[in-house]
């Protein structure tokens, strides 16, 4: 999916020939240290910069494709989005189903059952400008979800091709649909745990319906408890990519990190902790 990515920003390199793949059905978490390049990455793999080297998703390169064939490709959750007007829950959730095209009966359904499906049911009539950062970045996963759920994304099949006004509107000739991409840049930094733990079941979800995941993640142990594959970058690169149980290792992580680290560890006695792994949702 990525070969030999390179970013050049304000006359600063920030990628440099960093290269892996994230698979349809698999969740796919990207870890290192702050300004190692995350964040930039996930932007190239979205289509919002511009790069040098290759990306492609579903089998096409990233750079040629039109705005809306990217809309119906991938949806893409940010860091933190701030909104000039004072738009209401659900027209913040809505924006993602300009590119799915249902009609007005579905919409309201999905508008829903996206709330719903972040824990926000209730909130579609307030103003997203009163929400708390963890509940406006859910409005946002909500969006997105409405978006991936209501696309017919499409790649011409066998002896199909696509006329250059189909092309440029994202649409194909006897295509073959698959389930977008789903993009998200530390989706559960402003969470408590019990939505930190049902957002990244949200995406687990999805990748085991048969789309892709690729999620920037600073917690290491929901990276190890969701993840099915595990890239590991620093200072632009990627320096190892595998399992989670293959690649967090105590030289590699202590290596990125800076700091020793003892992977399964307990700490000294009387000190608490809490791993979400001991967590169920009720």
């Amino acid at each position: 999916m990525v070969r030999d990515l390179e970013v050049m920003i304000g006359g600063n390199r920030i990628l440099e020939k960093a290269g892996f793949t994230a698979r349809a059905g698999a969740l796919t978490a990207i870890i290192g240290p702050s300004g190692c390049g995350k964040t930039t990455t996930l932007k190239a793999l979205s289509g919002e910069i511009a790069y040098r080297g290759s990306v492609t998703l579903q089998g096409d390169e990233v750079s040629r494709l039109s705005p809306m064939a990217l809309a119906r490709r991938r949806a893409v959750l940010p860091q933190a989005t701030a909104l000039a007007f004072p738009f209401t829950v659900r027209e913040v959730v809505a924006m993602g189903l300009q590119v799915a095209g249902a009609g007005a009966p579905a919409d309201g359904r999905r508008i829903a059952s996206a709330l719903e499906d972040v824990d926000l049911g209730g909130f579609a009539g307030r103003f997203y400008g009163e929400l708390s950062g963890g509940e406006q970045q859910r409005v946002q996963l909500a969006r997105a979800l409405c978006q991936i759920k209501g696309s017919s994304a499409a790649k011409p099949g066998a002896g199909a091709r696509a006329n250059p006004m189909q092309e440029r509107e994202g649409k194909t000739a006897g295509a073959t649909a698959f389930v977008p991409f789903l993009f998200l840049d530390e989706p559960v930094s402003s969470l408590d745990i019990r939505h930190q733990l049902a957002i990244m079941q949200l995406a687990r979800d999805h990748a085991r319906q048969g789309g892709g995941v690729v999620a920037v993640m600073h917690d290491l142990n929901l990276t190890a408890m969701f993840a099915d594959s595990v890239v590991m970058m620093r200072a632009g690169r990627v320096e190892a990519e595998g399992t989670p149980e293959a690649v967090m290792q105590d030289g590699l992580l202590g290596q990125l990190f800076g700091c020793a680290l003892k992977v399964g560890t307990v700490p000294p006695a009387g000190m608490p902790f809490v791993l979400p792994q001991t967590a169920t949702l009720s």
